[in-house]
């Protein structure tokens, strides 16, 4: 394939061709204007700026796009809550990328002695270049995101979104990776299963509410099954509901595990807190029905053959998923956590 230059925002990409997925289409590339975007939600993103980010990604993994996008930016990483594969994602992939990430406990700041969030969001971004936030509280729902917005609303700077209690827009864009990768083009035919398990853990619903958005918006098959009760926000519910209408995707619901591994192509395993249960109440119920979500080798004899076992991890084998799945030759778990860093790249790249 002859050689073509793309510009995405300020900086100029040598397309080279490659393997089949690994090069940027250039309707796609040209379509990709983001920079100076705040990356919070996927509801504010096109299907096609969504496509060209993961078609960066893609090529960035592929070794095709090498350009030090963020030379000597400084990135700032707000985080409330514990973090392994998005911490360490960010810090490698900024350094990737000619840039530095660092690391803030929120106990260590000002904020542990009543300092707001629009104070701390305007000083920070004196001294940053963008902003990574990780920030919820499931006791109670919204005030993550809430917080989130009042960061990027006093901010001058980029401001990503590192997982809230309403998404995790980085997670799901690694997990849609990792699904071109496996399946190819034809992965948005294939039937993906969300499913609910057991947690002691109060779990945000980000990655559930980013993958209806993109999955939506994209046209891919969902299947979400979890116990009554577990329903997922009406807010994101909705979206999805008007965007399959132009995508062609299908979106189905079930309360029964084993009915939804019928056919499947995919069994993605994810914990949830209800929105609607009381919290006693729910610590009662879950415990009395988390045999019955635990994702076993059983439900992968109703899938189709071949099919994939994926996690956004971390979870304990015999809660969530038997270590027979997790630990099996078709789990592709560690796959979706190296995929982390190379859409993260991309997001970055494309909005600092």
């Amino acid at each position: 394939m002859a050689t073509s230059h793309i510009t995405i925002n300020d900086v100029t990409l040598m397309n080279t061709g490659g393997p089949p997925g690994t090069t940027i289409p250039e309707d796609s590339a040209k379509a990709m204007n983001l920079k100076r975007r705040d990356f919070i939600g996927l509801k504010d993103f096109s299907k096609t700026e969504l496509e060209a980010l993961l078609d960066l990604a893609a090529a960035m993994k592929a070794g095709q796009n090498t350009e030090k996008y963020l030379q000597d930016k400084l990135l700032g990483m707000l985080f409330t809550v514990a973090s392994t594969r998005t911490r360490i994602s960010f810090q490698v992939g900024a350094q990737h990328l000619g840039g530095h990430a660092e690391h803030y406990n929120a106990a260590d700041l000002q904020l542990s002695n009543r300092e707001t969030l629009k104070d701390t969001a305007a000083v920070m971004s004196r001294f940053l270049d963008a902003i990574i936030v990780r920030m919820y509280d499931m006791s109670s729902y919204g005030q993550g995101r809430d917080g989130l917005n009042t960061i990027a609303e006093h901010a001058d700077v980029p401001v990503i979104n590192a997982l809230d209690d309403k998404e995790h827009p980085c997670q799901v864009m690694a997990d849609i990776l990792t699904l071109k990768e496996k399946f190819g083009p034809d992965y948005k035919q294939k039937r993906v299963v969300m499913s609910w398990g057991y947690s002691p853990r109060q779990k945000s619903l980000g990655v559930l509410h980013s993958m209806l958005v993109s999955g939506s918006m994209l046209g891919m098959n969902l299947i979400f099954a979890h116990p009554k009760g577990y329903d997922l926000d009406e807010e994101y519910l909705s979206f999805a509901r008007s965007q399959l209408k132009e995508s062609g995707g299908t979106l189905e619901f079930t309360n029964d595990l084993m009915e939804a591994a019928e056919g499947a192509d995919v069994i993605y395993m994810k914990s949830w807190k209800s929105l609607t249960l009381p919290k006693e109440r729910e610590e009662i119920f879950k415990n009395e029905i988390r045999a019955d979500w635990c994702v076993s080798e059983e439900h992968f004899q109703r899938a189709n053959p071949g099919a994939y076992y994926m996690d956004c991890m971390p979870f304990v084998r015999g809660e969530q998923v038997t270590a027979g799945v997790a630990d099996g030759h078709n789990s592709i778990i560690y796959d979706q956590a190296e995929n982390r860093l190379h859409a993260q790249k991309s997001i970055m790249a494309a909005i600092i």
